[in-house]
């Protein structure tokens, strides 16, 4: 039986038990809902995170491709600077064009990749072109190359460049073996402009030139290089040209120096000629006067011995300004260079006698000339002119300074290569305050007193060995005598 007074409370507690039973679902729903959503969240972050991580490794890895190329382009950069440096150490003071382009083609050549590098620059009156090739350039590519350079010229420039000489320099290119395939054609190639700065325009004097054998594309890496290269080699051709004015004008300048120091040269030396002929002149001239006097006024009052003295003093008087004259001639000549070097081949030996020969019959009787000859005689290739003259002079000073008379040697040593002479007098000899200037025109040693001479006569000596490519030394003491030595190459034998 149920107890009626119980049942409104047992219905409140099915009602509590169901409100706590709801409520229990209710909170066990919301713990799945947050568990999921704490589930997503996790989710969430880690797909978070690896995108954190991936984009980290993505930064890290652009970070390091960044800094790479950062660092190639650097060691692009010095590399370039270094080259650059190195070229213009190379061509900073040279006055060639060929070596300015010689420099810059291989430096194209070590920038960009090419079988061949070129160049074309216009002067006034001429075209250079100029070619750098890795391995040998068939004549046909080198003409293609040519024609390319010229007529690209032609376009830029709209000068007429046909009547104008070309000159073409091949650079820098050794065969290493005779086997290297030649270069046969032109696949591609680029010109850019070497580009002068005037201060009234700019002009386009050159290009410079890249090729490969085969066709290829330029980067544009390469291309930027190669317009780099053209500036500087702009730079680089207008300090040439105006390195090369400076020094045209130097050496005009010098030319022009040298010409006025000459003239006056000469204008000294013909006034001391005239000096000279004027003082030597006179005695000669005065003894012929004295002596046509002395035959006229007395010409049936002298003797036969008389007169044929008087025609001596004449005939010696004549002879020594004709000397003079002579010798007056040969300087001239020498100076204006109008000597001719004529050798051929002689007989040392018997020229060497002859004028041996020649001194022994003259009056000078208390000299005594001994010649001694060792060596090659015949087909001896000298001048004999010129050996003639100088052994003429030499001889001559020899009698003549030796006053006292004596022993004088002419000693002659001939073989295939040189000739020596050597002429050994007992006279004055020369001081030596007088030595250095002893070869110089009219130069006379202080110690000649009244002796004749002009002081011209070892100055021919010095310019005939210098002609005939020789050497001349000499030893001298006062009051023991002088020994001239003379050698002379034998340009043929």
């Amino acid at each position: 039986m149920v107890d009626s007074n119980q049942s409104p409370n047992n219905g409140e507690e099915i009602k509590a038990q169901t409100r706590d039973n709801s409520s229990n679902d209710l909170n066990n729903s919301n713990v799945e809902s947050l568990k999921l959503q704490l589930q997503e969240e996790q989710l969430k972050n880690q797909q978070l995170t690896s995108t954190l991580l991936a984009t980290q490794q993505k930064l890290s890895q652009l970070e390091t491709e960044f800094e790479q190329r950062l660092e190639a382009q650097l060691d692009q950069k010095i590399f370039e600077l270094e080259l650059c440096y190195d070229l213009s150490r190379q061509i900073g003071s040279t006055l060639s064009y060929e070596d300015l382009f010689r420099s810059m083609l291989k430096y194209l050549h070590t920038v960009v990749p090419c079988d061949v590098t070129g160049g074309i620059l216009l002067e006034p009156k001429i075209c250079e072109l100029f070619l750098n090739a890795n391995r040998p350039l068939a004549t046909t590519a080198q003409l293609e190359i040519q024609q390319r350079l010229v007529e690209s010229m032609l376009k830029v420039n709209g000068l007429d460049l046909l009547n104008l000489p070309l000159c073409l320099h091949n650079l820098n290119y050794q065969i290493q073996s005779s086997s290297e395939l030649q270069i046969q054609q032109i696949g591609s190639h680029f010109f850019v402009p070497i580009i002068a700065h005037f201060p009234e325009e700019k002009q386009i004097v050159g290009l410079l030139f890249v090729g490969t054998e085969k066709a290829k594309q330029f980067t544009e890496e390469h291309i930027r290089i190669l317009y780099k290269i053209a500036n500087q080699a702009s730079t680089y051709v207008q300090q040439l040209q105006m390195l090369l004015q400076e020094e045209k004008n130097r050496l005009e300048n010098k030319r022009i120096r040298q010409a006025l120091a000459k003239e006056k040269e000469f204008n000294e030396l013909k006034t001391r000629i005239v000096r000279t002929i004027s003082h030597e002149y006179r005695t000669p001239l005065t003894i012929i006067s004295l002596a046509v006097d002395l035959l006229e006024s007395q010409e049936g009052k002298l003797s036969l011995e008389q007169k044929e003295a008087c025609f001596h003093k004449i005939r010696t008087a004549t002879e020594h300004m004709t000397n003079l004259v002579e010798d007056v001639l040969v300087v001239d000549q020498v100076e204006s260079k109008e000597v001719i070097f004529a050798p051929s081949h002689i007989n040392l030996f018997q020229l060497c006698q002859q004028l041996v020969n020649n001194f022994r019959v003259t009056p000078a009787q208390k000299h005594q000339i001994l010649f001694d000859y060792q060596g090659e005689q015949e087909n001896i290739y000298l001048d004999e002119n010129i050996v003639r003259q100088i052994l003429t002079h030499l001889l001559s000073n020899a009698v003549k300074y030796s006053t006292d008379g004596g022993l004088i040697n002419l000693n002659v040593k001939g073989s295939c290569d040189q000739v020596i002479l050597q002429v050994c007098d007992r006279g004055i000899g020369i001081p030596p305050e007088d030595r250095s200037s002893l070869f110089e025109c009219f130069h006379r040693a202080t110690n000649v007193g009244t002796l004749p001479g002009t002081g011209l006569g070892l100055a021919i000596v010095k310019k005939y060995v210098e002609i005939h490519q020789g050497e001349i030394c000499f030893e001298s003491e006062l009051n023991v005598g002088t020994i001239f030595t003379i050698t002379l190459p034998i340009v043929n034998c």
